[in-house]
């Protein structure tokens, strides 16, 4: 190995390379034989405990098969790179001038923004919004419905664009486009026009892909759940936040005067679309493509130059990197190899093999997705993903409405119901980010098997926890019950979205765009299937009939998801 200090001996270097090899040879992960040495100026590979800092040290002894075990510390120390990749071990989100800080932050903020003014509509229709325009409830369902149509249909476009051109340049051209309809909000005067703007402005929810994509590509598989389920959740915030702001923004525009007519507007220019263009905005300034710079540079990372984010390189000759390309070509079996999947060899059964992953992101073809399309780790993927975040959207529809049928009173009106709504999406704060941290820690443990089985688990118990709020519904119910439901239901459900935010990166990474829009339009079209249901079966409070499309949808989720224990939990597929 090559390296640019001048502290090795060629004997040193010859004891640095046979490491290398050994780890190598023992199917360790890069970064159990190296770890490179951030914020220094050697821009060498340190191989050796030899010449490690006593950090380094502390650093090579947590890792245990490429994982490295949470320590307080990594949120502020460099981030420990794989070389191989230039993706981060680690999870530095508290050093705010290192880039892998910057793209979580950037890509937590775009989707944060997206999400608000996604859902601004919300909280303002069944006070100002509906009476304004005079709609019935099914109008309002049907507007319900057209603001998850388009985030369907661009999610699927989006996976492929960032695969091709990258997913920071994908993000910022979605909220550019996104402030143009969120803008024309205020000149709406019939149900049509609400349905075409909600419709249009529903392509902002496609920035969920880019932010999944772009996390990806700078956090490793060992970190990778919890960095997604961080920018996720937190990116997800916004439909929570949203409530109170919109909420809040009308009333001010109310006591300052304006009718209501006229407050609900102004709330669009003013909230919504500066935030959207302003975002937009850092995004391309501040914002990197890729751990190597440009997109059109990710591969440098697998070949003879090695490419540190912090602007240093290590070199590999021919042989190291042709043995480190063998080594992961040997872990990728079968067709699998097409789309960079990893599967596990049945003399491994149940056991965590760590692999080399030097996969980068490239254009989908015809063929690799065919070879995407038949892995029932996708399907799963899908499904859970249309059960949680599609209920999820739905919900963030419903809730208000539910809790202003049952307890309105002239203590307690809409707007009250809006706020105890909010709590819903505000859950988010937590429940995805631990659904990726719990991820992280099974598969470090359990390896793949361990992520699904966490996904399955905690999909399954929304859809209990959602028949529970169904028969509550339509038996007295109190509005502190009917909280406590939706804290159940909102926690299991985000921690599953968490828990799935782990898997697409692990099974296919030089796909990982066009895998997290196929399974982000999954949650759209679940939102569809569940309004569905609410539409359908709409109840009423004296028949005590309000809570049958709740536990109808619970059966649903609970159903859908119980076919994949059988299916995977045996091992056939890599699990």
């Amino acid at each position: 190995m090559r390296s640019n200090t001048n502290s090795l001996s060629n004997s040193d270097e010859s004891k640095a390379d046979l490491e290398i090899h050994e780890a190598i040879a023992n199917d360790q992960h890069p970064g159990m034989a190296s770890m490179v040495r951030p914020g220094t100026n050697t821009g060498g590979l340190v191989t050796s405990e030899e010449y490690m800092t006593e950090d380094e040290k502390k650093t090579k002894d947590m890792q245990d098969f490429g994982h490295y075990k949470f320590q307080w510390s990594s949120l502020w120390r460099p981030a420990v790179i794989n070389p191989m990749n230039g993706k981060s071990h680690t999870f530095p989100i508290l050093r705010i001038w290192d880039a892998y800080s910057i793209a979580f932050w950037l890509a937590t903020l775009g989707f944060f923004v997206a999400f608000l003014s996604w859902f601004a509509f919300s909280p303002l229709v069944p006070e100002a919004v509906k009476v304004d325009l005079k709609l019935s409830s099914v109008q309002v369902t049907h507007s319900n419905m057209a603001s998850l149509g388009g985030t369907a249909i661009v999610r699927l476009i989006a996976g492929p664009a960032c695969d091709r051109f990258g997913p920071r340049k994908v993000m910022a051209t979605l909220l550019i486009i996104g402030a143009i309809p969120s803008g024309l909000a205020a000149l709406v005067h019939s149900a049509s026009g609400l349905y075409a703007v909600r419709f249009f402005i529903s392509i902002l929810g496609a920035t969920f892909v880019c932010c999944q994509a772009w996390c990806s590509t700078f956090f490793d598989k060992s970190v990778v759940g919890t960095a997604n389920a961080f920018s996720g959740g937190w990116g997800n915030m916004g439909g929570g936040v949203t409530i109170a702001a919109m909420i809040g923004l009308f009333e001010r525009y109310r006591a300052a005067g304006y009718s209501a007519h006229l407050s609900w507007r102004l709330c669009f220019p003013t909230l919504p679309v500066p935030c959207l263009l302003f975002v937009a905005g850092m995004i391309l300034l501040l914002g990197k493509d890729h751990p190597a710079g440009k997109w059109s540079q990710r591969h440098q990372f697998s070949g003879t130059a090695v490419a540190i984010a912090q602007g240093e390189k290590v070199e590999l000759d021919a042989s190291e990197r042709a043995e480190y390309e063998r080594r992961a070509a040997d872990n990728e079996k079968g067709p699998a190899k097409l789309a960079h999947f990893r599967e596990q060899d049945p003399a491994d059964a149940g056991k965590h093999v760590a692999t080399v992953d030097t996969a980068q992101a490239e254009p989908m073809t015809f063929k690799r997705l065919m070879v995407i399309l038949q892995d029932p780790r996708v399907w799963m993927c899908f499904m859970c993903y249309l059960l949680t975040f599609g209920l999820e959207t739905a919900m963030d529809a419903a809730l208000p409405g539910l809790i202003t049928t049952l307890f309105q009173s002239r203590t307690f009106t809409a707007i009250d119901a809006a706020y105890a709504a909010s709590m819903y999406g505000l859950l988010n704060l937590y429940a995805r980010p631990l659904g990726g941290i719990v991820s992280d820690v099974l598969y470090s443990r359990y390896g793949l098997r361990g992520r699904v089985i966490w996904l399955l688990c905690t999909a399954f118990s929304q859809g209990i926890a959602m028949i529970g709020l169904g028969f509550y519904c339509n038996h007295n119910p109190t509005l502190s019950g009917v909280l406590a439901f939706i804290f159940f239901i909102g926690t299991t459900g985000f921690l599953a979205n968490g828990a799935n935010y782990g898997i697409p990166a692990i099974i296919c990474p030089s796909a990982i765009g066009t895998v997290s829009g196929l399974v982000g339009a999954a949650g759209n079209i679940g939102g569809l299937l569940y309004l569905g249901i609410f539409l359908a079966v709409p109840g009423a409070r004296p028949r005590r009939t309000l809570g049958t499309k709740f536990w109808i949808a619970g059966v649903v989720n609970a159903g859908a998801v119980l076919p994949f224990f059988a299916v995977l939990l045996p091992g056939k597929y890599g699990v």
